[in-house]
């Protein structure tokens, strides 16, 4: 990837070595374990495990201008290159939580997406139960589209999953919305 995106607060850049032990910090908080996947492999990994992982995909982490802080991380994950869709993942560094880091990033990135990387479709998808990604996601201009029924299975138990979504349209509309303010 190595792309490099810019926000009012963040720098949105690949991972590097010196932000292992802030991914490593959240991978082992207890409310982000809450809903993390049955299987989530990287709780308790070692910070060569979490190295590796950084190195991967289309990862951001998101580091606030400031203080040079990890914050927040988004990435895109099974991208679909002939269909043209992608979906989207985000976290944020305890410290961090309730300042906007997240959306921020998260619109950021679904944006470059779709402007930048011609896809039509940006999916997200979290557990009903996660309050605090479902307020993430409709503030960086998703779509509630439905729900998917006892999908969910995380370390809370089985759950229904939120879907959301983002295509180039909600764009136009939400620049629409922020001009008539």
């Amino acid at each position: 990837m190595g792309a490099v995106l810019s926000t009012e607060r963040l720098v949105l850049r690949p991972f590097e070595a010196g932000d292992a032990a802030g991914v490593h910090a959240v991978w082992n908080e207890k409310s982000f374990l809450r809903f993390a996947p049955v299987g989530f492999r990287y709780a308790g990994a070692s910070l060569d495990l979490v190295l590796d992982w950084c190195s991967r995909g289309e990862n951001f982490a998101g580091v606030e201008r400031e203080s040079g802080r990890l914050a927040c991380h988004v990435a895109l994950f099974g991208t679909d290159w002939t269909a043209k869709t992608t979906e989207i993942h985000y976290w944020t560094a305890v410290w961090a939580r309730g300042n906007g880091f997240a959306v921020e990033a998260a619109r950021a990135v679904s944006r470059w997406a779709l402007t930048e990387l011609g896809l039509v479709r940006v999916a997200l998808q979290t557990d009903t139960r996660n309050v605090a990604s479902r307020r993430v996601a409709e503030s960086a201009g998703f779509v509630f589209e439905g729900v998917l029924r006892n999908a969910s299975w995380t370390r809370s138990g089985r759950g229904d999953l939120a879907v959301f979504s983002l295509v180039p349209g909600d764009l136009q509309v939400n620049e629409r919305e922020v001009r008539s303010r």
